[in-house]
């Protein structure tokens, strides 16, 4: 039997906007960024905090095991919608 074993959690998503228009239209994008993997840490997104701003723009902020899965996941998510 093999010791190692993998964990995978959620990605924790909080969203400030002033409605549930923003979850919607990034629930898609949010879902294929849960599925990310960090290549040399095995691990996925742990959290994003999303703010909602003016004229469908928002901020984003990531937290993940390295600098190379925060822009895989910003890329996927981008800053526009």
């Amino acid at each position: 039997m093999n010791d190692s074993s993998v964990s995978v959690s959620a990605m924790q998503i909080t969203i400030e906007a002033r409605g549930p228009a923003l979850r919607e239209r990034l629930r898609d994008r949010l879902d294929r960024t849960g599925g990310l993997r960090c290549p040399e840490h095995g691990q996925g997104v742990i959290a994003v905090t999303i703010h909602d701003r003016e004229n469908g723009w928002f901020d984003a902020t990531w937290t993940t095991c390295c600098h190379l899965l925060e822009q895989q996941a910003a890329a996927v998510l981008k800053d526009r919608l």
